[in-house]
């Protein structure tokens, strides 16, 4: 069996779970001073350290889900991410196995959580409504279906989701306040590049999944499905931009889903694609975007 990737490689990896655990509250830190300060500023503060950081967490706990990188605690890990990223541990941890086993296919609940909504009204409106608004929107509508659902309701502890309320706003709560007093900024200098910061990374982080699996409903097998998971060409400046921002993750996902033992992501060029892989171009996800709008 052929070895792409190294134990060495994969370790060196580890440094990164550390430095970006650390880097994310002090961006945080700092945000509220910087939006007092300069507006324009912050904009590009919010997309090349928030996003770029954030997309970076979501990334890690991932890996950590897989246990990719052999020399840290992956658990640990993972655990702390789920909260700077403001969601619920539990969850991708029931959601994201069936992810893999039925991926672009509306039994996926980590990207449909209501299955197949058969009103093509309300199936229109819940794709702009997720478009607009990103990962937040699928995660509260998980915090709804997952107690309810039949494949997980009995694994799914509501004191998880209370635990899991409460750290986000002990973790953040205490950031907001100490930039208040270092500072000495006001509620709302705090509170909006707060919201701000968790919509543009909700809004990027989701963006980076629809790019792949948006929209694609793939008819056959398993091996048929995962071939169709989309890649993003990167061959236009834009490209670049979003491909640095996202740490390439949409550039090969395809092998994430055909070779899923391996950690490619972090090493683009190392494994050889399909013959048969789907590229697209940004102009090609807008269209995209916009049919799930227009047909559902």
């Amino acid at each position: 069996m052929t070895e792409y990737i190294s134990d060495r490689r994969l370790r060196r990896q580890a440094p990164k779970y550390y430095l970006i655990g650390i880097a994310w509250p002090v961006y945080v830190f700092f945000l509220p001073f910087i939006w007092s300060v300069s507006k324009v500023f912050c904009v590009f503060y919010l997309l090349f350290a928030g996003v770029y950081l954030y997309n970076e967490m979501a990334q890690l706990m991932h890996e950590c889900w897989h246990k990719y990188t052999p020399n840290i605690n992956n658990n640990f890990f993972y655990t702390i991410y789920s909260y700077l990223l403001v969601t619920d541990p539990q969850m991708y941890r029931l959601v994201h196995g069936y992810h893999h086993s039925k991926v672009n296919s509306w039994d996926d609940t980590e990207f449909h959580p209501l299955g197949r909504i058969n009103n093509a009204f309300l199936r229109r409106a819940y794709n702009f409504v997720e478009i607009v608004v990103g990962f937040i929107f699928i995660l509260g509508i998980l915090m709804w279906v997952l107690p309810r659902h039949e494949r997980y309701k009995d694994k799914y502890r509501k004191l998880g989701n209370i635990i899991s309320i409460g750290v986000w706003i002990l973790i953040y709560g205490s950031l907001g306040l100490a930039s208040a007093i270092v500072f000495d900024l006001t509620v709302s200098q705090i509170v909006v590049p707060y919201l701000i910061n968790l919509w543009l990374c909700s809004f990027a982080i989701h963006h980076d999944q629809l790019i792949e699996h948006g929209g694609l409903i793939a008819a056959g097998d398993i091996h048929r499905r995962n071939l169709a998971t989309r890649n993003l060409k990167h061959d236009t400046v834009m490209q670049k931009i979003v491909l640095f921002l996202a740490h390439n993750d949409p550039r090969e996902h395809v092998l994430h889903h055909t070779m899923v033992k391996e950690n490619s992501r972090p090493f683009p060029g190392t494994i050889p694609m399909p013959e048969n892989a789907v590229y697209i171009s940004l102009g090609d996800y807008g269209r995209i975007l916009r049919d799930m709008i227009t047909k559902g």
